[in-house]
Order: C-alpha cells, then sequence, then structure tokens
C-alpha cells in the first residue's frame, strides 16, 4: 500500500483527542488530539459533570465493559468487566428512532458530547442523541489499579474498537438508541472512528475523522518537517538558535540547571527529555494557530537579548492553557504507576499506545535548515524511553497496525469515512487529505484539507470560510448517511 505522502499529504502531535478545550478569545478552535500526548491535559477536571441521558436525568453512567475481547487460552482476563463511563444527552432527540450522534471519546478524561460544538449544532437542527464512550484506561475508566506495563497490555486499538461496539450494542438494547449512529471523533479518537466505521459498517452508518492520523509511522519526521515549513521563516530562525543556545548550556552543570529551573524543568533531569519539552512548547503553537502570539514574542526577546527568556515565558504560558507542563510533557512526567496522577494528562496511557502501536516519534528532520528541534531528539532516543518506561525493547511494529488497519481503508467495501485535516497541522502528513488521488483509490472515501486550519478546527466553533465549508460537507454527507 502507498504510504501516505503518495496518497496526499498524510498527517498526533502525538496523538490526540476527540475532546474540546477553549483556547483563548482570538482563537477558538477548541479541539482534543488523540496521540497527541501534549493535548492530553487540555481538559480541566470538574467538580461535577452535568450531561442529560435519555432518561432525562443529567449524570454519567457507567456500563460493565469487557476487559479483554480477545482472550488467549489461560488469560487472567478472561470472563472479567471493568467499569467504563458514559454520557448520553437527549435534549434535542424526539425519540427512540432518532439519530445518534456517537463522539469518540480519546486519550484523556471525557467531558461527553455536549462539549462539542458542530455536534451541538447538528444534534439541535437533526433532532439527534448525542453519546460518548470514555476510552479505556483514561479518564475515570480504569480497569486496574495500577498502570503496569503487564496490565497495559489490554490498552490497544483494537479492544478500544470492540469497546465501542459492545456499548453501542447495549445502548441500542437497554437505552432504546435505535436510530442511526454515526460516529465522529478528533485526531486520535477520529482514526479510532474511522476504524471502527470500517470495523463495523453493521452499527454506524458513516464516520467523521477530522485531523486523523491512520497511517502508523515511527520515525515521524514529517511532523518537524511541517513545523519548520509552516512558520514564517524569521521565526524559525529564531527558533533554532534559541535550540542551539539551550543546547549549549546543557553542556555544564551549573548553566544546565538556570535554563531548566528558566524553563520551569528543573525535575527533567533527562537532557533530551528536556530538549523534546523545548521543541513541543514550538509545536503546540503552530499546531493550534497561536504561531503569531509566540513568533511576535520570540521577535521581541530577541530585540533586548532575551530570545531563551521571551520562548521560555510564551512556552509556559501555552503549557498552562493546555493544563499542562514541562515534567508532564516528559518522558519522566510519564512514569507514575498510579491511573489517578494522569486525570487531565494521560502521558503515560498514551506513550504505551506509541510504543506498541503507532509510533508517531516526532523526530527532528535530517536536514537542519528544514528542523525546529533538536537533532538529538531521534528514533534511538525514542526507542529507549519505550524501554525505560515499560521494558519494551526494539522499534514499534508499525507494519502490523498499518496492515490491519490502514491498508484495510482502500478496500472497496470501506464507504462513508470523511477526513477532514487543517494545512496548518502537523498530523495531517499522516492522514488522508488528497481527494481527488482519494477517490481513485476508493471512491466510498472523501476527504477535504482546509486551508489556514489547525488541529481539529472543524469540530469547534472558529469562523473561516474553509472551516463553514467543511461543517457543511460533513453536515450534508450525515443527513446522506441517516438516510440511506
Amino acid at each position: 500500500m502507498k504510504m501516505p505522502e503518495l496518497i496526499g499529504r498524510f498527517r498526533f502531535s502525538t496523538l490526540v483527542l476527540v475532546l474540546f478545550f477553549s483556547l483563548v478569545a482570538q482563537h477558538e478552535p477548541a479541539a482534543a488530539d488523540p496521540r497527541e500526548k501534549l493535548l492530553q491535559g487540555y481538559l480541566k477536571k470538574r467538580a461535577s459533570l452535568r450531561f442529560e441521558n435519555s432518561a432525562g436525568a443529567p449524570e454519567a453512567r457507567w456500563f460493565d465493559q469487557t476487559i479483554d475481547h480477545f482472550p488467549k487460552p489461560g488469560s487472567r482476563w478472561a470472563g472479567t468487566t471493568f467499569k467504563q463511563r458514559y454520557f448520553v444527552d437527549s435534549e434535542y432527540a424526539e425519540g427512540e428512532e432518532s439519530p445518534v450522534l456517537f463522539y469518540v471519546c480519546g486519550e484523556s478524561a471525557c467531558e461527553g458530547p455536549s462539549a462539542v460544538p458542530l455536534l451541538n449544532r447538528l444534534a439541535k437542527k437533526y433532532r439527534a442523541h448525542r453519546v460518548a464512550l470514555e476510552h479505556r484506561f483514561y479518564g475515570n475508566s480504569q480497569p486496574f489499579e495500577l498502570l503496569t506495563t503487564r496490565n497495559l497490555k489490554v490498552l490497544s486499538m483494537d479492544q478500544a474498537i470492540e469497546d465501542l461496539a459492545q456499548f453501542q450494542r447495549y445502548a441500542q438494547s437497554a437505552l432504546n438508541l435505535r436510530g442511526k449512529w454515526v460516529a465522529v471523533g478528533g485526531s486520535y479518537p477520529g482514526e479510532l472512528s474511522a476504524f471502527y466505521r470500517m470495523k463495523h459498517p453493521e452499527l454506524v452508518a458513516g464516520a467523521l475523522a477530522s485531523s486523523a492520523p491512520v497511517y502508523a509511522k515511527a520515525d515521524f519526521f514529517e511532523y518537524d518537517r511541517h513545523v519548520a515549513k509552516v512558520a514564517d521563516p524569521a521565526c524559525l530562525r529564531r527558533i533554532q538558535k534559541v535550540v542551539s543556545v539551550v543546547e549549549g548550556r546543557l553542556s555544564s552543570a551549573t548553566s544546565r540547571l538556570q535554563v531548566k529551573r528558566l524553563f520551569q524543568a528543573e525535575q527533567v533531569t533527562h537532557d533530551v527529555d528536556f530538549l523534546y519539552v523545548l521543541a513541543d512548547m514550538a509545536a503546540i503553537a503552530i499546531q493550534y494557530g497561536f504561531q503569531k502570539q509566540f513568533c511576535d514574542s520570540l521577535a521581541g526577546g530577541e530585540a533586548q537579548g532575551l530570545e531563551v527568556e521571551a520562548y521560555a515565558k510564551t512556552g509556559l504560558s501555552l503549557m498552562g492553557m493546555l493544563g499542562t507542563s514541562p515534567l508532564q510533557d516528559s518522558f519522566e512526567g510519564a512514569m507514575s504507576l498510579n491511573p489517578a496522577d494522569y486525570y487531565e494528562y494521560a502521558g503515560r496511557q498514551w506513550m504505551y499506545q506509541s510504543c506498541t502501536e503507532f509510533g508517531y516519534f516526532q523526530v527532528a528532520f535530517a536536514e537542519g535548515s528544514q528542523s525546529a528541534r533538536s537533532s538529538r531528539i531521534d528514533l534511538k532516543y525514542h526507542n529507549e524511553a519505550c524501554e525505560r518506561m515499560f521494558g519494551i525493547q526494539g522499534q514499534v511494529d508499525t507494519a502490523r497496525t498499518n496492515r490491519e488497519y490502514y491498508s484495510g481503508l482502500f478496500d472497496s467495501n470501506v464507504r462513508n469515512i470523511h477526513f477532514t485535516n487543517g494545512s496548518d497541522d502537523p498530523w495531517s502528513n499522516l492522514s488522508l487529505t488528497n481527494e481527488g488521488e482519494l477517490q481513485g483509490l476508493n471512491p466510498g472515501l472523501s476527504a477535504l484539507f482546509i486551508q489556514g486550519a489547525a488541529h481539529c478546527d472543524d469540530l469547534g466553533s472558529r469562523m473561516m470560510a474553509g472551516l463553514s465549508e467543511a461543517r457543511s460537507r460533513f453536515e450534508e454527507l450525515f443527513v446522506r448517511w441517516i438516510s440511506e
């Protein structure tokens, strides 16, 4: 099967997710990122969550989910279950036969479908139910008390897709949600949405895969190259200068402590972990539409000879807005085995999925002039991090993931999956973006590439011509799918 490059501009920063957050007043894309370990923390834990279920009571509900859908002989999990959280909002629905917008949650706590502007608008207009299922091992849906490597073996896309299927069957029978179901997700949940439709067309009529990285790749250098390409040339030069200066300051104990203190990263003892945090700060700005604010800050800092200080101040501000910190953003911040430590920012769980299924390792692009991160961030470093965290040796088997999932998208029987991506989003390099070429491979799929849009922008409420077109096109598809 062709690489996504040959299919068009294919897309975590890991990962990363079907959930949404309000960024700032002047920019409101509100999107979650799957795989994107950076975006794990954009959700804020709330004292109470109020969603309306099909009986009219505002509450989160629980479902007895199977721990292992594929037990091997003698499996210690065979026949066991865990409590999985879900939400149903039927405020606009007219009855059991009303359509269902199935919001696929991903690698962080699920806030429910009512947090998604696009779904709210469609539910109101087409009298639809809104349903969301929290992903296993994230938020409050924890199968085990500890996140040991042994327990994490049942954290996979295979298991998550069967979770969706088993829950939907339950909801159709026990909750009487008998209308047509359409899956919707952004980032990793967008990937789940696409593959759920592919694996279970008997259950879902169609799927929207927003900013979905459907091609697994270990050495994801295209992410770095994309950030460098999208960045203003003068801004890229300043980013590269800061990276070089910081690398130099890591050469001695005294200057190392000083620069890490400046970035509030004293607890990030591994130097390449720290350089990864540095790279993520710029990536957040580019990926989520804050390039101007970030670059203006660097320009102002350079004028005063304080570009490193300006980089740190703005980068920390962006991380704070997403509800994370330098330590949480690093591999060192994902060593705890306690699930309670990852409610807002599930770095450990997501890194396990990255190390075992997806890769999505944002390595430095080989051509330094087109790179926005340290050359020390390479595939070897990521493989060592997987061993450090989980005892996993060798390289992630992305071939298996692509053989089982990506290649299946081009089967002529697969249809009613729509991919949307923004031109500013580095994750578009692992998605399907070229409508014309995609039609030649499988006319049952469709895609829209949105100029000037960021990660999962179409799921939010930011107004822009391309985003309006994207929302209108999905609305047309939604109506067609529920009418077939």
